[in-house]
């Protein structure tokens, strides 16, 4: 599935920058990262498609859920007042600290930049394999907090060995992340956004993840 909508990609293919970056289609894929353990547990499963949840689907639905969850249908602040979009999967209207399904009922279970957002991530993370087998939670490293940081944002979450901490952004944090919205114009453009992209793919330094 192509990550870029028709309008952008046509910005992207009347631009010189495809021209001077060696970029892989994939490298552009916000999902890449999740996609690869999908992928994983499908070839672990011997040609089983695996049954997939996507919690707090947003904007930007995981494009190989089964059906996908939000609190929100309305647009909201935190997915900065995007429409809420299904893609025509089954919807389920529910809180991420209550997924009302049973446990062990998917195979695999993906959250893209929720946890950040949520006031009790551990609550929301013991949920999650409750009601999952295997599952793959993004988060935006302290770094990319630093450069994009958003005032919708509670922690800066840390992975060591192989564990999430969450450390609260408290008020004296977020007025050193004053001058993100420098980092959030320079990422509506093409350049800025595919050397993002290659260094994310090469070092993780802008997103943490963490699968089970």
């Amino acid at each position: 599935m192509n990550p870029i909508n028709k309008n952008h990609q046509a910005a992207v293919s009347d631009d010189n920058t495809l021209k001077r970056f060696p970029v892989r289609k994939s490298e552009l894929d916000r999902f890449k990262f999740g996609k690869r353990i999908y992928f994983q547990i499908a070839s672990s499963t011997f040609g089983h498609t695996p049954l997939c949840l996507d919690v707090a689907c947003g904007a930007k639905p995981f494009p190989k859920a089964d059906v996908v969850c939000d609190l929100n249908i309305l647009p909201v602040k935190d997915r900065s007042m995007k429409r809420l979009e299904t893609t025509g999967k089954p919807f389920v209207l529910c809180s991420c600290y209550f997924l009302p399904f049973k446990d062990g009922a998917f195979d695999f279970a993906t959250s893209y930049y929720l946890l950040e957002h949520i006031n009790y991530p551990g609550m929301f993370y013991s949920e999650l394999k409750r009601v999952a087998k295997h599952g793959f939670i993004q988060c935006p490293t302290w770094f990319n907090e630093f450069l994009y940081g958003e005032e919708v944002h509670n922690w800066i979450v840390i992975k060591q060995n192989n564990r999430l901490f969450v450390k609260p952004i408290n008020n004296k944090s977020k007025q050193t992340l004053a001058l993100s919205f420098i980092f959030h114009r320079l990422y509506r453009f093409h350049t800025w956004q595919l050397l993002h992209a290659i260094i994310d793919e090469i070092t993780h330094v802008f997103t943490v993840t963490i699968s089970f």
